[in-house]
This record gives C-alpha cells, sequence and structure tokens, in this order.
C-alpha cells in the first residue's frame, strides 16, 4: 500500500514540476507543449516499464533510486543552467531538454518495471499526470500574476525536481 501511495505522489510532482516548467516561458502552443510532454513522458515511462521487465530486471533498486535521484539533480541543474528570461526552460530551438526529460522518465520506467509495477497500472495513472501538468501550470500563472514578475518564482520547477529527487528516496 506504500509503494501506491508512493507511486502516486511521485507522479503527481513530476507531473506539477512539468507543468510548473512549461508555464514559466512558453514560445510554443500551450496545448501542443502539453500533448508533447503527456505524450513523451508517458511513452518514455511505458517504454522504460517494457525494457526493464525484458533486460534491466537484474538491477538492485537501490542502484536504480540513486541514478533517479542523481537524474533529478542533474535535470534541476541542466534547466537552471539552460534557463534563458525570454525563453524559458523549454527554448525554442534545440532537443537536448526532450531527449533529457525522456531519458529520465525512461529510467523511472525501468525502476517500476523492477518494483514489478505493470505498465497497465501506470496507465491509469495517465490522468492523474495530466490533472498535475495542468495544476503545474495553472499555479505557476498564479504565483507570475500575484508576484507581478518576482525572479524567485522561476526557481518553482527546479525545486520540485529536487523535491522529486527526495521523494524516490522514501
Amino acid at each position: 500500500m506504500m509503494t501506491f501511495f508512493t507511486i502516486l505522489l511521485f507522479i503527481a510532482v513530476a507531473g506539477l514540476a512539468m507543468g510548473t516548467l512549461a508555464a514559466v516561458k512558453v514560445w510554443y502552443s500551450l496545448t501542443t507543449l502539453f500533448i508533447l510532454l503527456v505524450s513523451l513522458c508517458f511513452s518514455s515511462l511505458w517504454f522504460g516499464i517494457i525494457l526493464g521487465g525484458m533486460l534491466f530486471g537484474w538491477l538492485p533498486l537501490l542502484f536504480t533510486k540513486i541514478v533517479i535521484v542523481l537524474c533529478c539533480l542533474g535535470l534541476a541543474w541542466f534547466f537552471l543552467n539552460k534557463f534563458h528570461p525570454s525563453y524559458g526552460y523549454f527554448p525554442y530551438r534545440g532537443w537536448i531538454h526532450w531527449i533529457f526529460l525522456g531519458a529520465f522518465f525512461l529510467l523511472i520506467g525501468i525502476d517500476y518495471a523492477n518494483l514489478g509495477i505493470s505498465s497497465w497500472f501506470l496507465l491509469l495513472l495517465l490522468p492523474v499526470f495530466a490533472a498535475m501538468l495542468f495544476a503545474g501550470t495553472f499555479i505557476m500563472w498564479k504565483i507570475k500574476s500575484m508576484l507581478r514578475g518576482g525572479p524567485v518564482f522561476i526557481y518553482l520547477p527546479l525545486v520540485l525536481l529536487v523535491f522529486l529527487g527526495l521523494i524516490k528516496l522514501i
């Protein structure tokens, strides 16, 4: 039962982090960005579960947890270095941020396969991820309108990525 709630919390915070990342500054159409984020993240997660069940079942759980925590911290560092006030976290050009996000969710899928989580179960969590993606965007818009361009709120997605790493340690 504890595993279910930690997976649910992890997926919810991951959706919240992706939503806040997307809402800081958007160059793409927001609908297109949401569809791209949900499809990239969940297809990578699903493929990671299939790949993890077939090839990486021998990996220790502690190893995959440590790798995911390091990836969360690495993603926060990467987005901190790539952030530009006029482009946001998702620049108009370049693919490296999409590759890193896809690889991150692939690793999460491999970890969930090692935990014995079914890919069909995670398909049921897709609406939770999508709802938290919308909630993250809404929260970021509200914070931006209340603070009127304050310099601190743009780091909320990075704090959520670090918090995601802490959740994985549970």
